[in-house]
């Protein structure tokens, strides 16, 4: 302590070889089964050490490990003759009712926060997810982002395009058209119905348009001049809203209101997107007007009641 309190360095007198040697095994093999050669590769590697270890001083510090209550293997010599950790004690214990109240928060909070946050959340909860030992529970917390299945890179092309507003080239794999290279002014990113959704301007399309990003194959290439127009014609929506909790939009402003219910207005470029809106909604809102979109909706909500009514026949 008076050598570390004098030179505020870690030296070979302070460590006990042993017990920080063990733990630097333990940590190695958390991160995967390994080799003897790439335990010697990350003891070597180690900035306190710089040194390797024998395969009778590795067995040591496997005794001293197993004390502790870790089980660890060595694999088959066809499957690379590995050392595994296959338990230890210091795994991370989780009730269902803490993971359903964990679940629950993390919902809540990526309502509200920014991706970049939302990215980083995603990231501590895969980590926690690894220190679990309950497979249903470690599921649950890998399986609770909307961002789960997209890859990291193509999302951190996106978010940097949306805050320079730049255009780009996505490969995107379309429902009803296969897979095609779309060129995207970039406007934001958003999550809609836990999905998360680029929007844009695109030549290929009338209005702004969105694209689910875990359709888009690749990572976006950067376009370095700019071939499209922003000039879009908006509409007003009017819409009676009967639920008052229903949280609103950006585009989404009150005009009127009393006690059981309040009136909207949504301003838009995109019909496909309102449209999309008021369906969420359901019975919770009314369209007033314009009459061309109140008939509009009417027709989709026939359509959809003929295709229920058939299935029943």
């Amino acid at each position: 302590m008076k050598e570390f309190m004098k030179n505020n360095k870690v030296t070979y007198n302070l460590i006990s070889f042993t017990g920080f040697k063990s733990m630097l095994l333990f940590e190695c093999l958390l991160k995967g089964p390994k080799t003897y050669e790439e335990i010697k590769e990350y003891f070597a590697n180690n900035p306190y050490l710089h040194e390797t270890i024998t395969i009778d001083t590795l067995r040591v510090y496997i005794n001293s490990l197993e004390r502790f209550g870790c089980e660890i293997v060595r694999g088959k010599k066809s499957e690379g003759s590995k050392y595994k950790l296959l338990k230890h004690p210091f795994e991370l214990k989780l009730s269902d009712e803490e993971t359903k109240s964990l679940i629950k928060v993390f919902k809540t909070i990526c309502k509200s926060i920014e991706l970049e946050d939302l990215l980083a959340l995603t990231k501590f909860f895969k980590k926690i997810a690894n220190y679990i030992e309950n497979e249903k529970l470690k599921q649950n917390l890998l399986n609770i982002s909307p961002l789960k299945n997209i890859n990291q890179d193509i999302l951190k092309t996106l978010i940097l395009a949306c805050r320079k507003n730049e255009e780009i080239t996505i490969l995107y794999n379309s429902p009803s058209s296969s897979t095609k290279n779309i060129d995207i002014l970039t406007e934001k990113l958003a999550l809609s119905n836990n999905k998360l959704y680029l929007y844009g301007k695109s030549p290929q399309y009338p209005n702004t348009a969105s694209f689910l990003v875990s359709r888009i194959k690749d990572v976006p290439t950067i376009k370095l001049q700019r071939t499209i127009t922003t000039q879009d014609e908006e509409f007003i929506i009017g819409c009676e809203i009967y639920d008052k909790n229903i949280p609103l939009l950006e585009n989404e402003k009150i005009i009127a209101e009393d006690a059981d219910k309040m009136t909207i207005e949504i301003t838009s470029s995109n019909k496909f997107l309102t449209r999309q809106r008021i369906l969420y909604l359901g019975s919770d809102c009314k369209v007033l007007y314009p009459q061309s979109f109140k008939d509009d909706i009417y027709s989709i909500l026939k359509k959809m009641k003929e295709e229920y009514i058939a299935e029943k026949i």
